[in-house]
């Protein structure tokens, strides 16, 4: 009996110390969890019990340079499942799918998974929204989602870009502004029981997401229309493959127009090719051809190689330099320096070109910008394929005097043009002029930027007055020409790389036009080039009367008056010497009434403009330093002498 009872004590030891030490594991795992892992425990617990939803915001409006809407966001409706709380699948899969015009075996396949949250069809139209709240089935809801809508069209398509399904930018504006327009994502937190059911939440549709900001472009789309319609004619009356129009003003860098044919409606994109989408004015290279010679021209004068009036002999048409044979269109024989340009002679401008040498040359190929990029706010420009002189071969000189074995963009040839138009100072182009938050608050305000003078202002009124021959009788720009301006321009007609068999196409062509209006007072300037013209492929016959048209339009819709308003009077006889009736302009009409004409202080130092401003006893408002390179009222406008003038310096 003492033996037994000795036996059940052990027994009980045995057992007290088992449940000593779980009871010791159990206080061990408890301080683990609670002290040692309490943090990271609560926070994986909560990621069970609580689900983030992403809410996109509204996106910002995009606008023209009047305020006219070209992309904003509207409200859609995009249902959404909860496939743990539908009670009945097979029921509300039928029912679903017919709401919602969709195959049932899509639906089905949407619900069957292991995610608690799935939408079913997004931005859904008006009509599926009130079969959906007609059905009103458990788990099944909807929420509103911004959708991106484009009233214009196809209007400035490549430059406004598109944005994708979850509101993100992929294209144009929308993409290089992204981080503005998008605004800030919400993001609703919801709470789920042990079973996945909402227990407690913010709604969806119930939180109030920032929307953002508004976008306010350079472009005028009374201009933009024009460009495209004219562009669109062009092309198709000589069956080309594809065509470029740009619009600036020389003095801000401003983009009036930018177009790109074919077409492209953001509204359509997943329709279209990525062809279609490609912004070509920035993203692609082409040779200019002639239009070159302009920058060839600028360096000589610039370096005082040659004077306006020097002769060179053209050899009747045929040149052997180099090993090669260089060709003229018409068989010249002793000409002047400016009617070499006028004439678009490459004889001319190779001989123009040994004389400046190569290095000389390539300092003001890279001055003007070639091979670098302009900088301007749009994605993917392309810096063009300009080489070493290093590297180039003896022919190379020549061929780059009128514009062959060099690549640019249209926008960096329509900004050294533009460079010439204002007077020698090289502009950043930009097509936003500022982002606007919801508060009213300028975020982001674009001003005219100065990248570096190129040439003087005596350089750039010599070659100005050269451009202008060229839209002249004898020049090649002659079908250019604007009724009632002078215009100074240059032709391009630029043979296609054959990329088959190397060397030059035979047959492809690229012709072009690119110049400034009024020619001494330039308020535009306006590229225009035409990818492989049939039948005519020249510049002056395809891509000049695209460029008056929209020059013709562009002035009358920035009600800027005409030199010479109405037809010239037929001449008048005297002597036998026939003479031009002399001719009272609009602006000459208002000084005899007692206004005053405003004088150009674009191009002049800070103290060259306090000195011409004192001389004239004139009222004026400085902002920046360095050069004047915008002035409000402009240059020759009508005003009261005591009037404020407005003066922006840079650089």
């Amino acid at each position: 009996m003492k033996r037994s009872f000795q036996g059940i004590k052990l027994r009980l030891a045995i057992a007290g110390l088992f449940f000593l030490l779980m009871f010791l594991a159990i206080v061990v795992r408890a301080f683990q969890l609670q002290i040692l892992q309490g943090e990271k425990l609560k926070r994986l617990g909560e990621r069970q019990q609580l689900k983030e939803w992403i809410v996109l915001p509204k996106r910002g409006t995009i606008l023209d340079r009047a305020g006219e809407p070209l992309a904003l966001s509207l409200e859609a409706q995009s249902v959404y499942a909860r496939p743990r709380r539908i009670k009945e699948p097979e029921s509300a899969v039928r029912s679903l799918a017919q709401a919602l015009d969709m195959n049932q075996a899509e639906v089905q396949q949407k619900l069957k998974t292991e995610k608690p949250f799935v939408w079913l069809k997004r931005q859904i139209a008006p009509k599926e929204a009130e079969r959906i709240k007609a059905l009103n089935l458990e788990g099944v809801g909807m929420s509103y989602e911004p959708n991106r809508y484009y009233p214009q069209g196809q209007l400035a398509g490549q430059v406004v870009g598109f944005v994708g399904r979850d509101s993100q930018g992929l294209e144009g504006v929308e993409l290089y502004y992204d981080a503005y327009i998008r605004g800030e994502r919400g993001s609703p937190i919801i709470e789920h029981d042990a079973l996945g059911r909402r227990v407690l939440a913010q709604g969806l549709d119930e939180v109030e997401i920032p929307p953002g900001a508004d976008i306010h472009l350079t472009l005028n789309t009374s201009i933009q229309h024009v460009a495209e319609k004219q562009l669109e004619a062009t092309v198709t009356k000589y069956r080309a493959k594809a065509g470029i129009a740009i619009v600036v003003e020389p003095f801000t860098g401003e983009v009036l127009a930018l177009a790109n044919y074919p077409f492209f409606n953001p509204n359509n994109f997943t329709r279209l090719s990525s062809i279609q989408w490609r912004n070509r004015s920035v993203t692609d290279s082409f040779e200019p051809g002639s239009t070159f010679k302009v920058i060839l021209a600028a360096a000589a004068l610039e370096e005082e190689v040659v004077g306006k009036e020097d002769l060179f002999y053209c050899e009747f048409g045929k040149y052997a330099f180099a090993g090669k044979t260089i060709h003229d269109t018409h068989e010249y024989g002793w000409l002047p320096f400016y009617k070499i340009i006028q004439y678009s002679s490459n004889i001319g401008v190779t001989k123009v070109a040994e004389k400046l040498k190569k290095d000389r040359y390539f300092k003001y190929i890279d001055k003007f910008g070639f091979g670098k990029l302009t900088r301007i706010d749009i994605p993917g420009e392309a810096a063009g394929v300009v080489r070493s002189p290093d590297s180039w071969s003896p022919i190379d000189l020549a061929t780059h005097a009128f514009g062959q074995g060099i690549a640019v963009t249209p926008i960096q040839l329509v900004m050294a043009y533009s460079a010439i138009a204002n007077g020698g100072f090289l502009m950043q182009p930009f097509v936003v002029r500022r982002v606007v938050a919801p508060s009213g608050e300028i975020l982001l305000q674009n001003q005219p930027h100065v990248t570096r003078r190129v040439v003087s202002e005596k350089t750039a009124r010599l070659l100005t007055s050269i451009l202008k021959g060229a839209v002249s009788d004898g020049g090649t720009g002659l079908m250019a020409s604007v009724e009632g301006f002078e215009v100074a321009g240059k032709t391009g007609t630029a043979q296609k790389p054959d990329l088959a068999h190397g060397g030059y196409s035979g047959r492809k062509r690229v012709a072009s036009f690119v110049g400034f209006v009024p020619a001494d007072d330039p308020r535009l300037v306006l590229l225009v080039i035409v990818d492989e013209p049939e039948g005519s492929v020249y510049g002056g016959v395809v891509a000049a009367p695209a460029f008056r048209n929209i020059a013709q339009s562009a002035l009358r819709y920035l009600g800027i008056v005409p030199d010479q308003p109405g037809p010239l009077p037929l001449p008048a006889a005297k002597g036998g010497t026939l003479v031009r009736v002399e001719q009272k302009s609009v602006n000459e009409t208002a000084r005899r009434e007692g206004a005053m004409e405003v004088p150009n202080f674009v191009g002049l130092s800070l103290r060259g403009a306090v000195e011409k401003a004192r001389a004239l006893k004139l009222k004026v408002e400085m902002r920046g330093n360095g050069y004047v390179v915008k002035q409000s009222p402009a240059p020759r406008a009508v005003w009261g002498k005591s009037e404020t003038l407005t003066l922006t310096l840079q650089g």
